[in-house]
């Protein structure tokens, strides 16, 4: 058993890397293409470009890989399917479920990898290759994220501690500074809204610091003339994916004491934690799928039943997403219900072929 379980996992795991070389490379050429336009802008030069596109593919790697484990494993079995060899097997009374472990048991090292890079590897590489592009193509703002966006705009450092969906910025902190690098002024808004060319902070304290006194007010409103606009806070500012699983934790767990939304990123958190549960879900749907449409098919037809039940499941994990948001429905349930209805669909696939 050991040997078969060798010859089908090197198969599945042959087919599931050139996948993911397949589409990696394809992505290298597609963005990169797409970054062509902006070389020549400032110091963004060719080489730039291909490492802006090249620190994006960790994030990649992580994300596409349950899908390209659904796509190899359909390739590998395949490719025995057609060779009369997984017939062999089951005359030989091998179960599908035993093929099925075998699979599984040879991407459990590639798992832990996808999973390694996703949470270590992809998240500074991402935030380092957005700060690496807006610093070559001359942005006079430059940004740091850590839970919060740090920005300096001129001698003003801003801080935004939340960026909410419908565009607003909560719990902002402006530093204003002098000639000589001294902190004159110190203002904090709870909020601030874009109002048409500029924003409004909202409900403001300001500190004007002096040499013998300190200056307190406070005022309602109070307009914000900033270079930062929405597509450039878009830009810098992270998504829950962008966000390693122990820092989005941690910036839950800020915006739960400050009474801020926090079921985005309780979302995203969970559809991490699901994640190797999903791969495994898309191995075990690979193995009925191949032996239920047999050698008459194709590795074109494979590859596009594979690509369609890989669509199907991001359109359901999406919308499951939408309708737990707005129903308030509990994150692990959100996130967990379309792996488990892969699960379940592979069980009565298994159960149908017998």
């Amino acid at each position: 058993m050991r040997l078969l379980d060798r010859y089908v996992g090197q198969s599945v795991q042959i087919a599931v890397i050139a996948v993911m070389l397949l589409v990696m490379t394809l992505f290298v050429l597609v963005n990169y293409f797409t970054e062509m336009e902006k070389i020549g802008r400032a110091d963004y030069t060719a080489m730039k470009a291909l490492e802006y596109v090249l620190l994006w593919l960790p994030k990649l790697f992580y994300q596409f890989f349950p899908m390209a484990a659904l796509l190899g494993t359909m390739l590998g079995l395949g490719m025995l399917a057609g060779h009369s060899e997984l017939v062999v097997m089951r005359a030989a009374g091998v179960s599908k479920l035993r093929i099925a472990v075998a699979a599984v048991k040879s991407l459990l090292a590639l798992i832990l990898i996808a999973f390694f890079v996703g949470e270590v590897v992809a998240p500074p590489a991402e935030q380092y290759a957005e700060q690496m592009k807006l610093q070559a193509l001359g942005s006079r703002i430059t940004f740091d994220t850590q839970f919060g966006l740090w920005l300096r705009d001129g001698q003003t450092v801003i801080n935004v501690r939340s960026l909410q969906q419908d565009g607003r910025l909560v719990g902002v902190t402006l530093y204003q500074f002098d000639d000589q690098r001294r902190l004159v002024r110190r203002i904090d808004a709870r909020s601030a809204e874009r109002k048409g060319e500029q924003w409004e902070l909202q409900q403001v304290s300001i500190a004007d610091i002096r040499p013998d006194q300190v200056i307190h007010l406070r005022r309602q409103t109070l307009p914000w003339q900033t270079m930062l606009d929405k597509e450039l806070v878009d830009t810098v500012s992270y998504n829950p994916d962008s966000l390693s699983l122990w820092n989005q934790k941690a910036y839950i767990d800020y915006l739960r004491r400050n009474g801020l939304d926090a079921r985005l990123y309780e979302l995203a958190m969970w559809k991490k934690i699901v994640m190797p549960l999903t791969i495994l879900a898309m191995i075990l749907l690979a193995v009925p799928f191949v032996f239920a449409i047999g050698r008459q098919v194709g590795m074109g037809r494979q590859v596009m039943i594979g690509f369609l039940i890989g669509v199907a499941f991001y359109i359901v994990d999406r919308l499951m997403g939408q309708v737990g948001l707005a129903y308030d429905l509990p994150p692990w349930l959100a996130a967990g219900t379309p792996t488990l209805l892969i699960l379940v669909v592979s069980v009565l696939l298994y159960r149908r072929l017998g």
